[in-house]
């Protein structure tokens, strides 16, 4: 197995030895369930036929201990007395005995046998009929009587016990599979805080330092060039800092203009994308107030913006438009890139995931949990087409009362018109951080 070091490409696989076998668990788990389910069924239903099969033995029994106490008349020197145990220890299947114009004549283990109508009885036939066919007495006087009967309570229940075992494992199952899911997330909370804190850390004495150097060179004023150049690489290096530090612990959230997040983050990126690519901003018509936290907005928003870029290929286009809808603000990032393929559209916020040369795809990934859990907003595609360009849709409450659970559902059943096709070659390719 390849080393790291080796690679050109950090490979998420190896930091994370799980990644690589993708839904194997999952599979497995489900098999081994459906083996446990299938047995359950095949070895209740076995002993429901064998049960089923006895019964109709005991049965067949009972009707000729009848016949032969029929005809006791007719033959007195026979001792009736094992038929009469017979019938006698039939306790627990219920049996109607009938002539051959369906009347009964008597019933045994019937519930509420004496409170019983004539009607309700011919239902019981009826019912006794379809479960089993009835057993024929030849009496020795030529008439004929039949036996009707169902199944004991026994078999009743040992039929419709793997249908509640059945429903006891699923209920188990969901249980267990909540239960790994919630550790899951669990686990990897843990390694977004740790990674957060630590790379804030990692940075932070670096960052003292150019401070110092940086004052230091202010003194002399030949370098005035040279501590401006210094002076920006350190912003940007607080700026890094302080994201992360923030992602380690609870952002705070405060009540401010959204629309000057969008322009900051605009501005930020302007410089830094090629001048092929035309950026185009249009905040909410008026200033809204909307309770986030501006440096983890923007970093959002910067992901996007770079994977847009990243998916043009010369010359495009890139739209990031901001509107209020309700109890909601919608933020669009819009461009004119080479789309996304249906089939990889669930796994770009998915942490790891990527298909750049060299990238640790976690730009989305950290962008969703922005929106999500520190925010309480959606972020999800609103519309991709492979050749035209892909909408992603975040959308953030403007008050902490807000459901944001089901937002991202309400604004994407009307689907936009996609750009017109953009002059580069329609090469399929997803784009992930």
């Amino acid at each position: 197995m390849p080393r790291i070091a080796d690679c050109d490409k950090p490979n998420w696989a190896y930091i994370c030895p799980m990644k690589h076998l993708g839904h194997l668990p999952l599979i497995l788990f489900l098999v081994f369930a459906s083996a446990v389910v299938l047995l359950t069924l095949w070895g209740s239903s076995r002993h429901a036929h064998e049960l089923a099969a006895q019964e109709r033995d005991k049965m067949y029994l009972w009707a000729e201990a009848t016949r032969r106490m029929a005809s006791q008349g007719q033959n007195t020197s026979q001792d009736y007395t094992y038929f009469l145990e017979v019938i006698m220890r039939n306790d627990n299947l219920p049996v109607i005995l009938a002539d051959d114009r369906g009347q009964p004549i008597s019933l045994r283990n019937v519930p509420g046998a004496n409170r019983i109508s004539q009607e309700q009885v011919s239902e019981l036939i009826a019912t006794y009929a379809q479960q089993h066919p009835p057993i024929t007495v030849e009496l020795p006087s030529g008439q004929r009587h039949y036996i009707y009967y169902g199944d004991s309570q026994t078999l009743y229940e040992l039929r419709f016990f793997p249908y509640i075992q059945l429903l006891m494992i699923c209920v188990l199952v969901g249980l267990g599979y909540y239960a790994l899911h919630q550790a899951k997330i669990g686990e990897q909370n843990r390694l977004w805080v740790g990674l957060a804190k630590e790379t804030a850390h990692q940075l932070g004495t670096p960052i003292s330092s150019l401070v110092a150097w940086h004052q230091l060179l202010e003194e002399e004023d030949q370098l005035q060039e040279f501590t401006e150049s210094l002076a920006l690489d350190i912003q940007r290096l607080e700026r890094v800092a302080d994201r992360f530090s923030k992602i380690g612990a609870t952002p705070q959230l405060l009540d401010t203009d959204i629309a000057q997040t969008i322009r900051d983050s605009a501005s930020y990126m302007r410089p830094r994308i090629s001048h092929r690519i035309a950026l185009n901003v249009s905040p909410p018509e008026q200033d809204e107030p909307i309770r986030h936290n501006a440096v983890l907005i923007q970093w959002v928003l910067e992901n996007l913006i770079r994977n847009a870029v990243d998916a043009i290929e010369a010359e495009g286009q890139i739209d990031l438009t901001a509107r209020c809808s309700g109890q909601s603000l919608v933020i669009d990032c819009r461009d004119t890139g080479r789309g996304i393929p249906r089939h990889k559209r669930r796994n770009i916020f998915s942490a790891g995931y990527t298909t750049k040369t060299r990238g640790w795809g976690l730009g989305l990934s950290l962008a969703k949990r922005i929106v999500r859990e520190y925010h309480h907003g959606s972020i999800g595609i609103l519309s991709s087409e492979v050749g035209k360009g892909t909408t992603i849709r975040i959308v953030l409450p403007r008050s902490p009362g807000s459901e944001p659970t089901s937002a991202l559902q309400r604004y994407t059943t009307g689907r936009q018109k996609p750009h017109p096709p953009s002059t580069q070659n329609d090469t399929q390719h997803d784009r992930t951080s």
